[in-house]
C-alpha cells in the first residue's frame, strides 16, 4: 500500500500515525504528489513535528513543498497552527514557509484561492508576532490591499490588519482598513477593527478634548459596522459601553442609563454566545480579554453613578471598590489612561459635593486591610480632594459648573453647583434650558420632532457643546424652516425667487441665491456670505459666521433621488470645508425628480451624516438636506 492508502487506512480506523505507520520516509516522499492533492497537510504537519528529530529533519522540506501545494483551504489552515506551535518547525521552515505564503496571499481568483490566501495572510502575521520573520513583511503586504479584495479574503485581513495595529501601532494599517469600508463584504469587519483603533487612541489621549474626540470617532465606526451588519454584536456591545462611559461623564443618572445597560448586557450575551460556538484563535484570545474588562468598566459605571448620588453608604468598602474602578479606569483596562480625564471629573466633584463620601474615604484609609493597589488610588483622589479644598473651587467644581452652564449663571457670586445635589442640579438645568429654547421654540410639533431627533444624534460629536452648539442650532433651525417652507409655499407666496422649484433644468446658484437671502433675513446678527475662496483649497458655497464659530453650507443640484446612499458622494467635498474649522457643517442638494406622486415628507428630507475621513482620527459631521424640485400642484399628481 501506498503512504497514502495506509493514512486513510488509518484515519478510518481512528488510529494514531507516525512515518512509520505511511512506510517510512522514502515511502512518503515517493508518493508526495498524491499526499499533497489530499486534505491532509494538517496531520502530515502533526505527524513530522512529533517525529524523531533525525527522521523529522529528512521531511521538513517535504512539509514545504507541502505549503506550496496544498489546495484544502481548511487543512492549510490547521497545517499553519501546527507549524505555529512547533518551534522545531518554526526554526527549520519559517523562511521558506514566509515566502510561500506572500506568493499565495496575491493569489485570490477563486473562492478556494481566496480562502488559502487570507490563511497564508494570517501565517505571515503569526510568524511575525513569534519574531521568525520581520514585521515588515506582513506590514508591506496588507499595505497593497485593493479595497476590490475578495470578501472572504477581505474580511480576514480587515481582522489581522486590526490586531496588527495593536500589536505594532502602524497608521498605514489604519489607512488600509479605511479602504477596506469601501468593500461591501468588509465594510462591517474593518469598520469595526478601525473603532477598535480608535478607542485604543482615545484610552490613550491626554487631555479630556483628545479623549471625547476619539470615543466619538470609534462610537461613529461601531455604529457603522452595526448598519453593515446587523449580527456585528460586538460592535453593538462596544458602541453601548461608550455611551454608558459618556453618560457618565455628562452627569446622567442610573436610571437614565438602565435602559442602555441592559442593551450593552444583551449584546454581550449574545457576543459570548458567538464565542462559545466556536474556538477562538491564540493571537486574538488577548482582544477577547480586553472586551470583558470593558463591557465590565462600562456596568460598573452605571451602578457608580447611582452610589455617587447618594450622601453616604451602607456597605462603603464595596461601594468604594466600584468608585475606584471607574476613578483609576487604566487598572480596569489594559490601556492608556485617557479616561481617567473623563471619568475622574464626575468622581471628584461628588465627593466635594457630599462630605459623607469624603469620611467614608477617610475612615477606608485609616484601615490597614486595604490592598495596596486601592490604598493608592484612593490617596490618590484625597490629595485631589484636598487640593481642591485649599483652591476653594477645585477640578471638581469647575466640571460641575461646565456641566450646568445655565444654573451656574444664576447662582449667588461665589456660589457652586457641587453645592447642590446632582438630581436636583440636573432637574433646575433642564428647566432652565426649556425655558430658554421655549423663546424660539417651532410653532409646527412635526418641526419640533425633526429637529429635536437631528439634536440628539449631533450630541455624539465632541464639539457640539456650548457656544458651538447655540450656534449651530440656530443655523440648524432655519434650514429646517427653509426646507419647510420651499415645499408648502405657492407661487404667489414666493414669487420669482421661488420659480427655480417647479424649473424642469434649474441651477445649482438658483438654490444657493434663495437659501442665502432666507439666511441672511433671519439670522440677525449672523454674517451669511457666498463663494468665500480660502477655505480648504476651494470656494464655500454658503459660508455662516456668527461671530465665533462659523458653518460652511454645501450644495449640490442632484439629478434622481437625494437618499443617503447617493449623498455619500458629495460628503466627502463638504466635510473638506472642516479641515481648520469646527467639524460640523451642512450639505444640500436641489433634487430633481419627475414625480407622479408627492414629494417626501419633511422628515425624510433631513438626516445626519458622520464620516471619519481617510488618515484622519477625528469624525466630522454633516446635517444633509433636500429640498425637492420640479414640483407640481396636488391636482396634477396621480
Amino acid at each position: 500500500m501506498s503512504a497514502l492508502d495506509l493514512l486513510e487506512s488509518r484515519l478510518a480506523s481512528n488510529q494514531p500515525i507516525t512515518i512509520d505507520d505511511l512506510g517510512g520516509v522514502d515511502e512518503i516522499l515517493a508518493d508526495a504528489d498524491r499526499l499533497y492533492a489530499a486534505p491532509f497537510l494538517d496531520i502530515l504537519a502533526d505527524m513530522i513535528s512529533a517525529a524523531p528529530p533525525t527522521e523529522g529533519a529528512r521531511l521538513h522540506n517535504f512539509l514545504v513543498d507541502g505549503f506550496d501545494a496544498a489546495r484544502d483551504p481548511q487543512s492549510f489552515r490547521d497545517a499553519i497552527d501546527q507549524l505555529i506551535r512547533s518551534a522545531t518547525l518554526r526554526a527549520a521552515m519559517a523562511q521558506a514557509v514566509a515566502a510561500i505564503f506572500t506568493r499565495r496571499i496575491r493569489e485570490h481568483a477563486t473562492e478556494r484561492e481566496a480562502l488559502i490566501a487570507a490563511y497564508s495572510f494570517e501565517g505571515l502575521f503569526r510568524l511575525a508576532l513569534e519574531g521568525d520573520v520581520s514585521r515588515h513583511r506582513p506590514l508591506l503586504e496588507l499595505a497593497e490591499v485593493a479595497p476590490n479584495a475578495p470578501g472572504p479574503f477581505a474580511q480576514h485581513v480587515a481582522k489581522i490588519g486590526g490586531a496588527a495595529f495593536h500589536a505594532w501601532g502602524d497608521d498605514d494599517l489604519l489607512t488600509m482598513l479605511h479602504r477596506l469600508l469601501d468593500n461591501e463584504e468588509a465594510e462591517g469587519e474593518a469598520a469595526f477593527e478601525l473603532g477598535l483603533a480608535h478607542l485604543a487612541r482615545a484610552f490613550d489621549g491626554r487631555d479630556v478634548v483628545t479623549v471625547l474626540a476619539g470615543l466619538d470617532t470609534a462610537r461613529l465606526l461601531f455604529e457603522r459596522a452595526c448598519e453593515a451588519d446587523d449580527d456585528r454584536s460586538d460592535a453593538r456591545a462596544y458602541r453601548l459601553a461608550i455611551d454608558l462611559v459618556l453618560g457618565f461623564a455628562a452627569n446622567r443618572s442610573a436610571a437614565d442609563m438602565q435602559d442602555t445597560l441592559a442593551d450593552l448586557v444583551t449584546a454581550a450575551r449574545d457576543r459570548a454566545t458567538v464565542l462559545r460556538t466556536g474556538c477562538v484563535t491564540p493571537w486574538l484570545a488577548p482582544r477577547q480579554d480586553v472586551d470583558v474588562e470593558w463591557f465590565e468598566l462600562a456596568r460598573t459605571v452605571q451602578r457608580a453613578a447611582n452610589d455617587l448620588s447618594r450622601p453616604s453608604w451602607i456597605n462603603a468598602a464595596t461601594t468604594m471598590d466600584r468608585i475606584f474602578a471607574v476613578y483609576d479606569a487604566s487598572c480596569t483596562i489594559a490601556h492608556g489612561d485617557g479616561l481617567r480625564f473623563v471619568l475622574r471629573p464626575r468622581v471628584e466633584a461628588s465627593f466635594l459635593r457630599e462630605r459623607g463620601l469624603a469620611a467614608h474615604l477617610d475612615d477606608l484609609l485609616s484601615d490597614g486591610q486595604w490592598p495596596d493597589v486601592q490604598r493608592m488610588i484612593a490617596q490618590n483622589l484625597r490629595t485631589r480632594l484636598d487640593e481642591a479644598y485649599r483652591a476653594g473651587a477645585g477640578p471638581g467644581k469647575a466640571g460641575e459648573n461646565e456641566q450646568y452652564p445655565l444654573l451656574a449663571r444664576i447662582l449667588p457670586e461665589g456660589t457652586s453647583t457641587e453645592q447642590i445635589p446632582s438630581d436636583m442640579a440636573r432637574s433646575l438645568e433642564a428647566g432652565l434650558a426649556s425655558r430658554v429654547a421655549h423663546d424660539r421654540e417651532l410653532a409646527n410639533p412635526v418641526l419640533q420632532r425633526v429637529l429635536a431627533s437631528l439634536r440628539d444624534q449631533l450630541s455624539a460629536s465632541s464639539e457640539y457643546t456650548g457656544e458651538v452648539q447655540q450656534a449651530f442650532d440656530a443655523v440648524l433651525q432655519q434650514i429646517l424652516i427653509f426646507c419647510s417652507d420651499r415645499q408648502n409655499a405657492g407661487r404667489r407666496d414666493l414669487g420669482s425667487r421661488g420659480a427655480y422649484l417647479r424649473a424642469h433644468d434649474p441651477s445649482e446658484a438658483d438654490l444657493q441665491s434663495d437659501l442665502r437671502d432666507f439666511l441672511k433675513g433671519n439670522l440677525v446678527g449672523a454674517e451669511v456670505l457666498s463663494e468665500v475662496s480660502g477655505i480648504a483649497t476651494g470656494r464655500t458655497d454658503l459660508y455662516i459666521s456668527l461671530g465665533g464659530p462659523s458653518f460652511v453650507i454645501e450644495l449640490k443640484k442632484h439629478e434622481g433621488a437625494f437618499s443617503p446612499d447617493a449623498a455619500n458622494r458629495y460628503r466627502a467635498q463638504a466635510i473638506s470645508y472642516q479641515a481648520a474649522n469646527v467639524r460640523i457643517g451642512f450639505l444640500g442638494a436641489l433634487e430633481l425628480v419627475d414625480r407622479l406622486g408627492p414629494v417626501p415628507s419633511i422628515e425624510e428630507c433631513l438626516w445626519h451624516s458622520a464620516y471619519v475621513p481617510e488618515g484622519g482620527s477625528l469624525a466630522r459631521h454633516l446635517i444633509v438636506f433636500r429640498v425637492p424640485g420640479r414640483l407640481k400642484s396636488p391636482s396634477a399628481l396621480r
